[in-house]
């Protein structure tokens, strides 16, 4: 659990630096590090970005409700835009919850009917993110 703590502080630690942090060799956290990616427990590594500087400043979390055979349209709808960060289906009142980033508000709209189009009346509640106070939390090993 150490190790995938640091891990996920920064994928980029070389073996050594690991090493010293878990109390290891570089070669026992390779072959620790190895065995959990061939598990699935490490599924890849990824690089953050800072999306305002990219220009694209608004940050949406959009919940959508569609029922019946809309659900699967909203999926596909989603995996087809650029601006899509992650699509979850959840459970409660909305189908899905859809993180996306853009660069207005214009373009905003224009993102909420492309995303619930050919979705029978499949509606939205959009609210865009302010501040972040909270971002790549780490998972920790449970109590």
């Amino acid at each position: 659990w150490v190790l995938l703590e640091e891990l996920q502080r920064n994928g980029r630690a070389s073996f050594r630096d690991l090493g010293e942090t878990v109390g290891l060799s570089a070669p026992a956290v390779a072959e620790r590090v190895r065995r959990l990616e061939r598990a699935g427990v490490i599924t890849g590594y990824s690089v953050s970005l800072d999306f305002e500087r990219l220009g694209l400043p608004i940050l949406a979390v959009i919940r959508v409700n569609a029922t019946g055979g809309y659900v699967d349209q909203v999926s596909s709808n989603a995996a087809l835009l650029p601006e899509v960060l992650s699509c979850h289906r959840v459970t409660g009142t909305e189908s899905h919850v859809v993180r996306a980033v853009m660069p207005s508000t214009f373009h905003l709209e224009e993102f909420l009917i492309k995303l619930i189009k050919d979705t029978g009346h499949s509606t939205t509640i959009t609210n865009i993110v302010t501040s972040s106070p909270v971002t790549n939390g780490v998972i920790r090993r449970p109590e």
